[in-house]
């Protein structure tokens, strides 16, 4: 198993969504920078089925090492997860992009949609619109509103407050994580 820089998540939090995502046929990742998360839910889904990414490399501008070497990792992954015998799919760039939303479209539906890409509110509530529909259930990473001295440029949860009450939705936050998941099944 790569580092846990490499997986971003909440260890606890990891689980749950690798539960979720557990006997999916297919899946779709919306912010896969490293690619280790949409390897993790591909060996756990049912069969070697449809696994999409979509990233802008580099998009945070993080500027370390490891995020230099961030899109590497994530073609490795998806070129492992073809070698494996899965219908691996990356698209590289923004995921607002008309032609990346037609092409991923095609390609759908999915079981699985997991929206961890742009964190600010216009950016995944237009990964919402655009790929929300194509999933069966979907799922959000940083759920949680950050705290005063937390970084407030993350606005997930501004999202998931608006859609967290309709019917057929989870959300789970471990406890001490700053970040929090949840899914809503259509």
């Amino acid at each position: 198993m790569a580092a846990p820089r490499l997986r971003p998540h909440d260890p606890t939090e990891y689980v749950k969504l690798l539960s979720w995502v557990k006997g999916a046929k297919s899946a779709l990742e919306v912010g896969s920078r490293f690619g280790y998360t949409v390897l993790d839910m591909a060996h756990v889904m049912d069969g070697k089925g449809k696994v999409v990414s979509v990233d802008l490399p580099d998009a945070e501008g993080w500027g370390d090492a490891l995020a230099k070497t961030a899109i590497d990792h994530l073609r490795k992954n998806i070129k492992q997860l073809k070698d494996e015998g899965y219908d691996a799919h990356l698209f590289e760039g923004d995921s607002k992009s008309p032609g990346i939303i037609e092409s991923v479209k095609a390609l759908g539906p999915f079981d699985v949609v997991f929206i961890d890409g742009d964190h600010s509110y216009e950016g995944v509530l237009a990964d919402w619109l655009n790929y929300g529909p194509m999933g069966r259930t979907v799922i959000f990473h940083d759920i949680r509103k950050p705290q005063p001295g937390e970084n407030q440029a993350l606005e997930v949860w501004k999202l998931w407050e608006t859609i967290r009450e309709e019917p057929m939705t989870v959300e789970f936050l471990a406890p001490g994580s700053r970040m929090g998941i949840g899914k809503i099944d259509h």
